[in-house]
């Protein structure tokens, strides 16, 4: 299968260095004769890594197409190790970032030697889709995908906090597990950092509210869970529509961005996007916003039996959205 997992466990220095000639080896090795391909960085959910379900189900059919998947596992998740004191949290941009120019280096090493056509696309799902739409709007112009679309994220994070009904019925199975995950791996690293009282208040944390207190804010040396949630959205330092400079930094996007958002969403909050089709004209409108009606989190099942089809619908409005924007950039290379 023409899938990559990329692993953060070293420095980014290093990594961009040397991942770009590794990528380029395994691109090279899965080409096939086809004029035009995607290549796809795939990032997962707060707690996971490349085995879950809807990431599967998306590669599968991807590598079923030709085209190359590379699934970026969040540091120290899965079975990557972390060495030294720098663990994850979910404000950071720059594993994204990285793993982007390494996998951009070699997509244009390898056009330069043939013709083929690739545009590399992001596609994020819950919290991976949160820190996809931050990296697109932080990197700007700099931006080294050509597209992104984002399932059941969030867009200001700071509005999080008012969605009482996640925060009270579903967030804490989610701490629970992240807690687990983060005392199960990094043991170590935190008892070193955490006196007493942070341990306990750590160990207390009923939502993921209270966990990115306790944990994250605390641990990375935030001033505040506000700090935190405005460096984490890509609306984190939005004021307003009057002008350019209010926008903050979802005014900088520059490729196309698909964030895909259920009104019933369990866990992710709608409120978080402020209103839709304002920050859909956002800087030059690149911004693309699609609401539904139903699908939960991660979701959107099809049919009476819903293993059936699985993921389909997620996997099938990705590719979509993604090879439409790629025929667009072929036409435009095509005519300069």
């Amino acid at each position: 299968m023409r899938i990559i997992s990329i692993f953060f466990c070293m420095s980014l220095d290093f990594l961009v260095s040397h991942l770009s000639i590794i990528l380029y080896s395994c691109l090279l090795l899965s080409m096939t004769i086809v004029e035009e391909k995607q290549v796809y960085l795939v990032l997962h959910g707060i707690n996971g890594n490349s085995n879950e379900g809807y990431v599967v189900d998306f590669v599968s059919r991807q590598v079923a197409k030709g085209n190359i998947v590379a699934v970026m596992v969040t540091r120290g998740l899965g079975d990557s190790p972390i060495l030294g004191e720098n663990i994850l949290h979910f404000a950071r941009t720059s594993d994204v970032e990285a793993a982007a120019r390494a996998l951009k280096s070699a997509i244009t090493t390898l056009s330069e030697e043939s013709n083929m056509k690739l545009t590399l696309a992001g596609v994020g799902y819950s919290m991976g889709a949160i820190t996809l739409a931050n990296y697109v709007a932080r990197s700007g112009k700099e931006c080294d995908l050509d597209v992104a679309v984002g399932f059941s994220g969030a867009l200001d994070t700071r509005q999080q906090v008012h969605f009482q009904r996640s925060a009270s019925l579903w967030q804490p199975f989610i701490a629970k597990m992240m807690r687990d995950t983060l005392l199960g791996k990094f043991s170590r690293q935190i008892r070193a950092k955490f006196n007493d009282d942070q341990m306990k208040k750590l160990m207390r944390a009923r939502s993921l509210i209270e966990l990115d207190e306790a944990m994250f804010v605390e641990y990375n040396n935030f001033e505040g869970l506000d700090e935190y949630y405005s460096e984490m959205g890509a609306m984190g330092d939005f004021v307003g529509f009057e002008t350019k400079q209010d926008e903050g930094r979802v005014g900088n996007v520059s490729i196309p961005l698909c964030m895909v958002q259920s009104l019933d969403d369990p866990v992710g909050y709608w409120g978080t996007y402020h209103d839709p089709e304002k920050v859909s004209k956002t800087g030059n409108g690149w911004l693309n916003i699609l609401f539904t009606r139903k699908g939960g989190h991660v979701g959107w099942s099809l049919g009476m039996n819903p293993s059936i089809e699985g993921w389909s619908w997620m996997s099938n409005v990705a590719s979509s959205y993604v090879e439409a924007v790629g025929r667009v950039r072929s036409k435009r290379l095509n005519a300069a």
